[in-house]
């Protein structure tokens, strides 16, 4: 419940298919907003917390997609992304 909030891994997960997303004003009205959720999209929210539930508990060792490795892939992505990003912008001189 934020204006003003970047989600973890917004590239990579659809926050859509299993939060609710709110604004700041819209707090006052949260039960309604959650009552009126239809039932079977609800259930197929839960499913979908389910699934990806497993991205965001970190593990000891690490655990194929778990949270190290989802922190790993999003550094690997910032980094790519910047490299390009200083590459266009040394280009565009």
């Amino acid at each position: 419940m934020s204006d003003y909030y970047d989600l973890p891994f917004n590239g990579l997960l659809d926050w859509n298919n299993f939060s609710v997303i709110l604004k700041e004003k819209d707090v006052p009205n949260l039960e309604r907003i959650v009552k009126g959720i239809p039932e079977e999209k609800y259930k197929k929210m839960h499913q979908n917390l389910l699934q990806v539930s497993k991205h965001f508990k970190w593990n000891s060792p690490p655990v194929k997609y778990d949270l190290f490795h989802m922190v790993m892939y999003e550094l690997w992505l910032r980094h790519n992304t910047n490299k390009y990003d200083l590459f266009q912008i040394v280009d565009m001189d």
